[in-house]
């Protein structure tokens, strides 16, 4: 019986491929909710900033914020709107 190498090697990287994913795998940190309403004159990043840390990347929690407030247009935020940020808590203690 000849032995495949391709085989062989083909059975071993599906393995390991699966472990080093595992390995790199990193659960999603614990985020902190702050609500907040939009005032005459805010922005989505203005609201942000407000309760951004040094931890948080802007552009990123920008991003989410917008997708998970559903909010589409950031030129048409209205005064009023409900706002809701969560942002990574920060080493030590939570943001006051």
């Amino acid at each position: 019986m000849r032995i495949k190498w391709k085989n062989i090697m083909a059975m071993l990287a599906i393995p390991a491929a699966i472990a080093a994913g595992a390995l790199a795998y990193e659960p999603p940190a614990e985020l902190i909710e702050y609500r907040t309403e939009a005032e005459a004159g805010d922005t989505i990043w203005s609201i942000c900033a407000k309760v951004a840390s040094d931890e948080d990347e802007m552009e990123e929690l920008v991003y989410r914020t917008m997708k998970e407030n559903r909010i589409s247009d950031p030129g048409a935020l209205q005064p009023g709107t409900l706002v809701i940020i969560r942002v990574k808590p920060v080493k030590g203690g939570e943001k006051a």
